[in-house]
C-alpha cells in the first residue's frame, strides 16, 4: 500500500467552513489537489493508495480523514469543487466521532478522532515513513524496500516537535529536489519513482 499523510496545519473541523478555507488562511484548495493527485491519472483512479488528511484546527481535539482507494471510494470528479464537496459531507457526517474513535462514512473513507502524533505512531509501527524535506536524500537514490507512509505538510512547515517524534520511530528525510513545491506537485512526483521501481 502506498500512502500520504498531508497535514493541514490550520484545516477546519468545521464541515460549513470548508469552502471558506479555499484562498485563505486553510487553503483547502491544497488538500484538494493532493487528493486528486494522489488518486487519479488520465486513465483511471489508482489502486492500493491511501490519503490521510489531518486537520488541525479544531476548538477540542484534531481530526484525520482517511480516504482509501481499494475500498469503493469514490468522488464525483476530480475537480477541486467535487472534491471539497466530498470533505465538507464527511465532516458534516463524522461530527459526532469522540475522541480516539473511528467512524465509516461511507465506503472508503473514514474520519478518525486523533491528529498527527497518534496516526504516526500507528503507521510507523508497521511501514517505513519518508518526510519531504528538500535538505533530505534524493529520492533518485533510495530503492524503496516498502511503498511506505511519505508524509508532507501543507503551506505551513511541520513543527519541529512533531519531526524529531517521528525520528525518534524511525524516519527517512527524502527530497525532490531544490524548489520547495506545492504538496500535490510532490505527490505526483513520489508516484512517478515509485511508478518505476514497483509499476
Amino acid at each position: 500500500m502506498r500512502a500520504f499523510v498531508i497535514r493541514a496545519r490550520k484545516g477546519t473541523v468545521s464541515a460549513d467552513k470548508v469552502f471558506s478555507q479555499v484562498g485563505s488562511d486553510g487553503h483547502f484548495e491544497i488538500i484538494a489537489h493532493t487528493l486528486a493527485n494522489a488518486f487519479y491519472f488520465s486513465n483511471g483512479m489508482r489502486a492500493d493508495v491511501e490519503v490521510y488528511v489531518v486537520l488541525d484546527s479544531a476548538p477540542d481535539f484534531p481530526r484525520t480523514l482517511k480516504f482509501s482507494s481499494n475500498n469503493g471510494l469514490s468522488f464525483p470528479g476530480f475537480h477541486e469543487h467535487a472534491i471539497l464537496e466530498v470533505i465538507s459531507s464527511s465532516l458534516a457526517r463524522g461530527n459526532k466521532v469522540t475522541k480516539g474513535n473511528i467512524q465509516t462514512i461511507e465506503p472508503g473513507i473514514e474520519i478518525c478522532g486523533f491528529g498527527f502524533d497518534t496516526l504516526m505512531k500507528g503507521l510507523q509501527e508497521q511501514n517505513p515513513v519518508y518526510l519531504l524535506d528538500k535538505k533530505g536524500k534524493d529520492i533518485r537514490l533510495i530503492n524503496f524496500e516498502q511503498q511506505g507512509v511519505f508524509v508532507l505538510s501543507d503551506h505551513l512547515p511541520m513543527p519541529k516537535n512533531s519531526i524529531k517524534g517521528l525520528e525518534r520511530r524511525g524516519l527517512t528525510k527524502i527530497s525532490l529536489g531544490r524548489k520547495m513545491l506545492f504538496a500535490s506537485q510532490c505527490v505526483v512526483l513520489v508516484h512517478n519513482e515509485l511508478d518505476r521501481q514497483f509499476g
